[in-house]
């Protein structure tokens, strides 16, 4: 029986396949598909994708948003990356007729990119980071999750498929701020982050900015969830 286990690192990305509905550590829709919620980091996105499998999934998906690293993608374009580029420099492939089916699926209906998504430890704070990263590894964004995920589903022979949505744009700059009040769930602690505002007032334009950029990412994988179905098409 075909499972699909979607990993998610966080809540507010995996509201957007499930809307209307609580999202715990891992749910189980009608559809076969599960969702793990893993929080931020290649360490917690392998463990989610190994329980994944111990839950029966027969393929992964990497879902949530990404920080465009070349300019010519903006908030709210698509990432359909045929390779995911690790850290260490491995590279893996999303599955070639799931990857050709989305896209026929979503194009004309958002934009949408299939170059190379590279795996990043650490946000990256500024263009300069971005920009050099970019050059180096031909890859148009960036996330901390898709290579754990496609590393685990290589390792145990299924398919892999990540999706992610742009929600920081290459030029913009990602205030301390905004870092140091936003825990490895997502959760943003209030105090920290008014305390932040309060010694560096300007970084409430670029908050306020990031916000809206975060919101245009999630009305993308809104519109993916819409048109893809409930089981993204695997």
């Amino acid at each position: 029986m075909r499972s699909l286990g979607v990993e998610v690192a966080l809540k507010a990305e995996a509201r957007c396949l499930v809307r209307g509905q609580e999202t715990g550590d891992f749910i189980c829709l009608p559809e076969g598909m599960v969702i793990g919620l893993s929080g931020i980091g290649p360490e917690r996105a392998c463990q989610t994708a190994r329980a994944l499998l111990e839950k029966g999934a027969t393929a992964l998906l990497s879902w949530g948003c990404a920080g465009g690293i070349h300019p010519k993608v903006s908030p709210g374009d698509l990432v359909l990356p045929e390779t995911v580029i690790a850290a260490d420099r491995s590279v893996f492939y999303t599955d070639v007729d799931w990857h050709r089916c989305l896209y026929t699926c979503l194009n004309g209906h958002l934009d949408i990119y299939t170059d190379p998504l590279l795996e990043c430890h650490s946000v990256l704070t500024g263009p300069g980071e971005k920009s050099e990263l970019s050059q180096r590894y031909g890859a148009i964004a960036v996330d901390m999750e898709s290579a754990a995920v496609a590393r685990v589903a290589h390792q145990a022979g299924v398919p892999f498929m990540a999706i992610r949505a742009i929600a920081d744009s290459s030029d913009s700059s990602i205030p301390l701020s905004g870092l140091v009040a936003v825990d490895g769930h997502g959760h943003v602690c209030l105090p920290r982050l008014l305390k932040g505002i309060l010694f560096h007032p300007a970084d409430l334009f670029s908050l306020i900015r990031l916000g809206m950029y975060f919101q245009r990412a999630r009305a993308s994988l809104k519109k993916v969830a819409r048109l893809a179905g409930r089981d993204l098409l695997y």
